[in-house]
């Protein structure tokens, strides 16, 4: 039984969201998995986290207003658009340790976060020796 770390597609027509889950290799790609390992959000999202704790320490600060009140504004800033990753990191090293192949988005997002080293980028990247036909012996080579 091959054990893959995939994406799960959920959420409606664009406007996707994605399980990551460790999943047989033979299941669909909705199919139930043995485990969810977390959430990725492809889609830029407004934060209003970061803003509304902004604007809480600006009002909290004195401002020279009629009679000696605070002039308060109800108008935020720009949000700050994120994409969201959320997951469990020892539960995604298990399953690696385990020997749980990671599908290539995976593996791309894994490595981004640092999950996987540096050292096993070379199991998803092509080869430069074979990369270029200029590598290839001239004996092998077809003329035209």
């Amino acid at each position: 039984m091959v054990v893959r770390l995939r994406l799960a597609r959920h959420g409606t027509r664009s406007n996707p969201f994605y399980h990551l889950v460790a999943i047989q290799n033979t299941k669909a790609r909705d199919a139930l998995p043995i485990e969810k390992l977390g959430e990725y959000d492809p889609v830029p999202r407004p934060v209003y986290d970061q803003l509304l704790q902004k604007h809480k320490q600006r009002s909290n600060e004195d401002r020279p207003g009629y009679n000696g009140e605070v002039i308060q504004s109800g108008i935020l800033e720009k949000p700050v658009m994120q994409k969201r990753i959320e997951w469990n990191e020892d539960r995604i090293k298990y399953w690696l340790n385990v020997g749980a192949q990671p599908s290539k988005p995976v593996f791309k997002l894994l490595y981004k976060t640092g999950i996987i080293p540096q050292e096993k980028v070379h199991l998803y990247s092509r080869s430069p020796l074979y990369a270029t036909p200029d590598n290839v012996p001239a004996d092998t080579k077809t003329r035209s």
